[in-house]
């Protein structure tokens, strides 16, 4: 397999054959000039030429007017994320669940085997799991209905039964337990919801 095939032929057109863009941004404008609409101008002025496809892309386009995808190099990226991330990426600590997540369903659209990390990410999941049976965002870190769904996706994603024994289901949705420790116990007679225990 080729992979870095796209969808129809990468070379067909010179310029993508999408709906065209405006050369200029003449649209109907409030007179005020603040901050933000210089801002907004000088933006529109560098995004335009790339957007209507008259600088950029050295590559053709397809047949739906989008570049070709670089498989191999975002394959390469992906495997890489889920390895040990760099320290530049402290600052997404709550949100590893998401990124194990992105990273595998991205890697399983582009037809990668992701089972390979079923153990790798079966434990990483496990130490962000809470006797809730919900899962914080990193370690210690409360549970919270997002990075639980993240997680139990990704479990899923990888496919193998103790991966998925991981999932406490009866922990996750029951009430009994009460709001505070219970990810899902949130839930309330109005409808509305809360994200966790605490709010």
């Amino acid at each position: 397999m080729d992979t870095n095939a796209d969808v129809g032929d990468p070379g067909a057109t010179e310029s993508p054959p999408v709906t065209s863009l405006p050369a200029s941004w003449d649209i109907i404008r409030d007179e005020l000039e603040t901050e933000t609409s210089v801002l907004q101008d000088e933006t529109v002025r560098e995004c335009l030429p790339f957007l209507n496809g008259s600088v950029g892309a050295p590559q053709g386009y397809n047949e739906h007017g989008l570049p070709s995808l670089a498989r191999d190099e975002h394959i390469k990226f992906l495997h890489h994320t889920l390895e040990t991330m760099p320290p530049a990426y402290v600052g997404f600590d709550a949100s590893r669940p998401w990124i194990i997540y992105w990273a595998l369903t991205a890697l399983s659209l582009l037809g990668e085997d992701v089972e390979p990390y079923c153990e790798r990410v079966t434990q990483t999941l496990s130490s962000m799991q809470n006797a809730s049976g919900g899962f914080g965002g990193g370690h210690g870190q409360i549970s919270h209905c997002a990075p639980s769904y993240a997680a139990v996706l990704s479990l899923a994603l990888v496919g193998r039964s103790e991966s998925l024994e991981l999932v406490d289901r009866k922990a996750l949705s029951s009430s009994e337990t009460g709001a505070s420790e219970s990810v899902l116990a949130g839930r309330k007679m109005s409808g509305e919801s809360t994200q966790h225990g605490q709010g």
